[in-house]
């Protein structure tokens, strides 16, 4: 696995919660050579075996969706914009915004009054999206009421990082296509389900529903988490690896567990916690059926939910054979 173009090229699809399907269906080509079985849920989520010796069972989860926007309603030229997930209107000013109509992708705007038409009321105002307009000047009388926006940004390399789009959560799900690799030369006892989970921004059913489904033994959700930005997060850095999280929303043994492997094989590991709730999928596979043994293991990563989320390739690879090394040595 080349983990830097995995990343641009995940980075690159567009698949906000409830229209993940070109996501899912690329991954679906990776990992399928690699599985012994391959699924879709009724949600969209798409289940991934890797058969131990039948000797209990652990799910590792990835959502695949990313935040995005749905057309709410259109006015000649111009189109309001509804969010789909945990959206800042700052992050969408001025910016090129891809739309999916029904005559295929379009191109429209995001414009911003000039400072020299300004008022200083207007300088110091909050713009929400109920003031927000795209200009579809290009796809005027194409788009509809329900049709799929997304902001248009390509992924650049930064001297060995990755910036882009959708690497919350797109990181996390090349960590697991890496481990699903790393798999097949590992020996497991048990039964290894990965888990590339869709609707995670808009309330994680794509993790719940598999997690019922698969009612595994252990559960390790992975995910991203803030990196680089003081005050709270200012110790968390690039390029060390990954952070495992503690706190009640975690299992304490297990996620202990996790970090006594990690620092056997060696494998580079920060650490942070979380006091209630994770914001993670976490929060819910943990309370499936009878409760599920929970970690939580993040991949650094800055400027969460804009487009330019930068990720070092390092900390997936890490990120990867710590998943691959966890799922060989449990043992129910």
């Amino acid at each position: 696995m080349n983990a830097k173009e995995l990343l641009m090229k995940l980075s690159s699809l567009d698949g906000p919660s409830g229209f993940e399907e070109p996501v899912v269906e690329e991954i679906k080509k990776v990992v399928e050579p690699l599985a012994d079985e391959v699924r879709t849920t009724k949600h969209g989520s798409l289940v991934v075996l890797k058969r131990g010796t039948g000797k209990g069972k652990i799910a590792v989860f990835s959502h695949v969706d990313e935040i995005g926007f749905v057309v709410a309603k259109v006015d000649g030229e111009y189109a309001r914009l509804e969010p789909i997930g945990g959206v800042d209107p700052k992050v969408i000013y001025s910016s090129k915004v891809k739309v999916y109509t029904r005559n295929g992708v379009g191109v429209g705007v995001i414009g911003m009054l000039e400072p020299h038409l300004q008022s200083q009321e207007y300088r110091e105002k909050f713009i929400g999206f109920d003031e927000i307009l795209l200009d579809l000047s290009l796809v005027e009388g194409q788009v509809r009421v329900g049709d799929l926006a997304v902001i248009q940004a390509e992924p650049l390399d930064l001297n060995g990082k990755v910036a882009g789009k959708a690497l919350d959560n797109r990181s996390s799900c090349v960590a697991l296509i890496g481990a699903l690799e790393l798999l097949s030369k590992y020996k497991h006892a048990l039964d290894v389900f990965f888990v590339f989970s869709t609707h995670e921004e808009v309330g994680g059913i794509g993790a719940l529903t598999s997690a019922y489904s698969i009612e595994p033994d252990y559960a390790v959700i992975v995910d991203v988490t803030h990196a680089e930005e003081p005050p709270q997060f200012d110790h968390v850095r690039l390029g060390k690896g990954p952070v495992v999280v503690h706190g009640p929303v975690v299992d304490k043994a297990f996620t202990n567990r996790v970090k006594e492997i990690a620092r056997k094989n060696g494998v580079s590991l920060q650490e942070e916690a979380v006091g209630g709730r994770s914001g993670t999928e976490t929060d819910l596979v943990q309370i499936v059926r009878r409760g599920i043994k929970t970690a939580l293991v993040s991949i650094p990563l800055k400027f969460m939910h804009t487009p330019v989320e930068v990720v070092d390739p390092k900390d997936v690879e890490e990120t990867a054979r710590l998943i691959a090394l966890v799922c060989s040595e449990l043992e129910v």
